[in-house]
């Protein structure tokens, strides 16, 4: 006989009234129930005994059994409710504490990556430990993720895998971003290719006809030609260039170009202006001040400007420009006030000024104690002294000597 699962209610009420739905005193409980069981009353009434046990629970067994389950989901469902409404902090501990009721599951999954999420929304960038500790925990939620994918689970849970796959690229562009933050370019660059596919990534290199890029595709080329720049790994720099001309190219024709568009032509500009290619250096910075009149990096553009000036002799023009920039009220970055005076004191070298080219290597120096700057700096100021020497006018004609133009080409390289 199979026994149906009832209320407590109407089981009480079966009891206690009979098949009639009608009270009868002279039924006693045992009798009810004998009733209930049928014609096999006492050898159903033994098994149902025996499976009583098993049938019923009170309710603080209930919910002990089902405590870690259900706190994990509404736990969850606030987390994500407070998520939602921006209060970062709380989000965060209750997906924390998530992680501790449900780990290995795709609910712990779900609930590390909003953290991350949250987390980074709460990171102070001018702490560089909590980016560190944030990068860490990206590191190890990726590990855990992959972990995940590689290994065997019921068809009930295989439509997960492509969320996670999504996933996993926003947490690995997360990451590509706190190293790019914290200047670590080699680091960035090993993270974009670990987003990027190894056959699509293999087709990349090989063929350069320039696209239209997608938004992703297209922040994740910034930041390697950002990173290419500063390594000084000039030729894939220029490759990276390539790649975001046609998107520059479609941009430029809008009302309102992106901002992204000024950055990527200094940068355009500046490795021209390495590689030699000082016409186009120089017509990239016109196309900067004319479609960014307010440009937000432009003693950056100044800079590359008075290069080509000097690189067309025009000395007296470059240094003035190159004064303007040291004169503006918010003072350049340190790096950037060591290539002013250094392009300063070369075309005073170039004009054979050994003391006012003495005397703009010492700012480098200054500005750039314990780094490659000084030192390449106080080699040119020893080549200045052992010129005066030889009483060298001041402000004579510019010099051919290929010895003296070389060192324009010198810039001290950073550590990598």
């Amino acid at each position: 006989m199979r026994i149906g699962l009832l209320k407590p209610s109407k089981t009480a009420e079966i009891i206690s009234t009979g098949r009639s739905g009608t009270f009868h005193p002279a039924i006693l409980p045992e009798q009810a129930i004998m009733k209930l069981l049928g014609p096999w009353a006492f050898f159903n009434l033994a098994a149902f005994l025996l499976a009583l046990p098993l049938l019923v629970r009170t309710p603080a067994q209930l919910l002990a059994q089902s405590e870690p389950r259900d706190d994990a989901i509404v736990l969850f469902r606030s987390a994500s409710n407070a998520f939602a409404s921006q209060q970062w902090q709380q989000a965060s501990e209750q997906y924390r504490k998530v992680l501790t009721l449900r780990p290995g599951t795709p609910l712990s999954l779900e609930a590390g990556y909003y953290n991350l999420l949250a987390v980074r929304q709460l990171l102070r960038l001018d702490d560089p430990t909590e980016s560190e500790q944030l990068a860490r925990d990206c590191s190890e939620w990726v590990c855990l993720a992959q972990a995940w994918k590689q290994s065997k689970h019921p068809e009930t849970v295989q439509s997960y895998t492509e969320k996670l796959s999504d996933r996993l690229g926003s947490i690995l562009r997360l990451e590509a971003h706190l190293a790019f933050s914290s200047k670590r370019w080699s680091q960035t660059l090993a993270l974009i290719d670990d987003l990027t596919p190894t056959a699509q990534r293999v087709a990349a290199q090989t063929d350069l006809a320039p696209t239209v890029l997608g938004p992703s595709d297209l922040e994740s080329e910034l930041l390697r030609l950002e990173c290419f720049v500063q390594l000084h790994r000039w030729t894939e720099a220029e490759n990276s260039i390539q790649k975001l001309q046609v998107s520059a190219e479609e941009k430029l024709t809008q009302l309102s170009p992106p901002r992204w568009i000024e950055r990527f032509l200094v940068r355009k500009a500046e490795v021209a202006m390495v590689l030699g290619k000082w016409k186009d250096a120089e017509s990239d910075v016109w196309k900067i001040r004319t479609h960014f009149p307010e440009c937000k990096v432009s003693a950056e553009v100044d800079y590359v400007l008075a290069r080509c000036l000097v690189h067309d002799a025009r000395f007296e023009e470059a240094r003035q420009l190159l004064a303007s920039i040291l004169a503006i009220q918010q003072t350049p970055p340190a790096e950037l006030q060591s290539k002013i005076w250094w392009i300063t004191a070369e075309s005073y070298l170039m004009q054979r000024n050994f003391p006012d080219a003495y005397a703009a290597y010492e700012h480098v120096v200054r500005l750039g104690a314990d780094t490659p700057w000084a030192e390449i700096a106080q080699r040119q100021m020893a080549i200045c002294q052992q010129a005066s020497g030889n009483s060298m006018a001041s402000g004579s004609q510019p010099n051919s000597d290929p010895l003296l133009r070389s060192t324009q080409k010198q810039t001290p390289k950073q550590p990598r």
